[in-house]
């Protein structure tokens, strides 16, 4: 039955996988706050809700009709890792926020624990959804539709979220940034075929954007202005050989 609609419609499938993690991210955030928890019990009823996402969508991967490696559970394609270029922007969108403002980790060494814990739970739940189901679902309309129908539907799920700022060009700084990094780690995992890459920067500047959360706030615009500038050279270095056929 799943096999089923997900070849009669990808594009429903797709967006049904998408909610159906951010619903089931959302819970947690929902219960640490009606509960009114400190932030490491909060990190850890989140951390359960996102274990449980994934271990939903490695369900849904085993239903599909496809193997793991299909949707990128397999290590990165002979000779795509020797080319460096095509993870040096990765690493300077994580620079910016560190060389600017420096970390600002001044909480206990276990809350950056269970932090940690958070973060790794996180990467591999929105990649396994975005990058590994929704693209994988997409994939047979072809890599330019699958790479953008993916994008725009982690942006608009993101933007959700985005939208309760309160500074007008922080918000649209956030949506684009969604987008882009969608876009970004799509082609990647077209180029490499593997969702590796994109798990381990996702852990990294989730934990970095937590982790000195305080110095974000106050230069917002600036850290994602430039952000968002790499993100965009970096798509257009990668769209002709991301979305080969």
């Amino acid at each position: 039955m799943i096999k089923s609609f997900i070849h009669k419609h990808p594009y429903g499938a797709a967006i049904i996988a998408a909610v159906l993690c951010t619903i089931l991210t959302a819970v947690g955030a929902a219960a640490a706050q009606i509960a009114d928890l400190e932030d490491a019990p909060a990190y850890l009823i989140m951390s359960a809700t996102v274990a449980c996402s994934a271990v939903i969508g490695l369900l849904l991967v085993a239903r599909s009709g496809h193997s793991p490696a299909f949707y990128g559970f397999r290590r990165p394609a002979a000779g795509s890792l020797s080319k460096v270029w095509l993870f040096v922007p990765l690493l300077l969108l994580e620079l910016v926020p560190l060389v600017l403002y420096g970390p600002t980790f001044k909480e206990a060494a276990s809350l950056y624990a269970v932090l940690a814990l958070f973060t790794i739970l996180v990467g591999l739940n929105e990649e396994l959804y975005f990058r590994g189901l929704v693209l994988g679902f997409l994939r047979k309309q072809g890599p330019r539709a699958a790479v953008i129908g993916s994008a725009v539907i982690f942006g608009v799920l993101h933007a959700i979220n985005a939208l309760g700022g309160s500074n007008l060009w922080e918000v649209l700084l956030q949506i684009a940034f969604a987008f882009l990094a969608g876009l970004v780690l799509a082609l990647l995992v077209n180029i490499t075929g593997s969702l590796w890459i994109g798990i381990l920067w996702h852990i990294v500047h989730n934990f970095i954007s937590f982790g000195s959360e305080g110095a974000l706030d106050r230069t917002a615009l600036t850290v994602a202005g430039i952000q968002v500038l790499i993100l965009l050279v970096y798509s257009v270095g990668l769209w002709k050989q991301g979305t080969r056929e």
